[in-house]
């Protein structure tokens, strides 16, 4: 079996309670089509024409930068289908965090594999993600799909830390995190057991924008998105390839999709001046470079 195949049925188990009772069976299935797929009957040819025959794009951020708004969004244009974190990938996220040398091995042995099988029967001439789990990935996707269009979507970090901070980011027992901190060359390593979990969250956010700001090199803010049809359409249409009309975007705006409804922290104009300081030096340099101002 697979080494690809034997990891991913494990992280569709091991996340059972997060995925729906049916969609369960149907991943399932799928990850058996691809065990097969990678022995048998899909040459490497077939699944390369379909790629190169396609429009794909990639839009990566971390989690809580308006992903599902805007993946939901950009599907409602014609002949595209564009997917919100199609399955649960929290373990290859990890692992690659810890080892970028097995991003290679997941996308161009697995990940392009179950794209492929997933979507060839759609008649569709675009597909997307806008995906969270795919973010440390960034540079296999450029490697192994050189044609596909990748964007960085970032949100304010100050409002991204207040909802991670009411979520367990961070936290000793949360499944997305738990095997994320500070690597051997990461200037915050010796300060790690000291932080708190807010200058935790604090650093995620600057370290993983920071990453993917300087793989990609075409960053695009959340908030001018869902603010600016203008800017949505020459930052995201444009360079995608797609067509989404002003009032339609007006019309989706004005419906947010996966908002946190209970804050455990207020809003970043209240927070204290420890929170505001922490905030600044851990982050500022990078909210700096997204363009962001930080006027408390």
């Amino acid at each position: 079996m697979s080494r690809y195949y034997r990891e991913m049925l494990e992280n569709l188990k091991m996340n059972a309670p997060q995925i729906t009772k049916g969609l369960y069976p149907k991943w399932t299935i799928l990850m058996k089509k691809i065990k097969v797929a990678m022995y048998f009957w899909v040459r490497e040819e077939e699944i390369n024409d379909w790629f190169n025959n396609k429009n794909v794009f990639f839009i990566l951020s971390i989690g809580r930068s308006g992903t599902k708004f805007l993946s939901s969004l950009l599907n409602k244009a014609p002949n595209a289908l564009v997917v919100h974190e199609p399955f649960i990938e929290s373990i290859p996220h990890q692992d690659v965090f810890n080892d970028p040398r097995k991003a290679e091995e997941y996308i161009q042995k697995f990940r392009k594999k179950e794209i492929y099988l997933r979507v060839r029967n759609y008649d569709i001439e675009t597909y997307g993600e806008v995906n969270s789990f795919l973010r440390r990935h960034c540079q296999a996707l450029k490697h192994d799909l050189p044609k596909a269009t990748l964007i960085h979507l970032v949100r304010d970090g100050r409002a991204v830390v207040r909802s991670m901070y009411s979520r367990n980011t961070m936290l000793p027992n949360d499944y997305n995190t738990k095997r994320i901190r500070p690597r051997e060359d990461d200037p915050w390593k010796d300060e790690w057991h000291k932080m708190s979990r807010f200058e935790k969250l604090c650093w995620y956010w600057a370290v993983e924008n920071k990453y993917l700001r300087e793989c990609i090199g075409k960053t695009v803010q959340f908030e001018k998105l869902v603010t600016d049809y203008d800017y949505f359409k020459k930052n995201l249409l444009k360079p995608l390839k797609l067509d989404i009309p002003e009032e339609m975007w007006k019309s989706e705006v004005n419906k947010p999709k996966n908002v946190t409804t209970t804050y455990k922290l207020p809003h970043w104009k209240e927070w204290d001046q420890k929170k505001k300081e922490a905030f600044e030096r851990i982050c500022g340099d990078e909210m700096k470079k997204c363009g962001y101002k930080l006027d408390w």
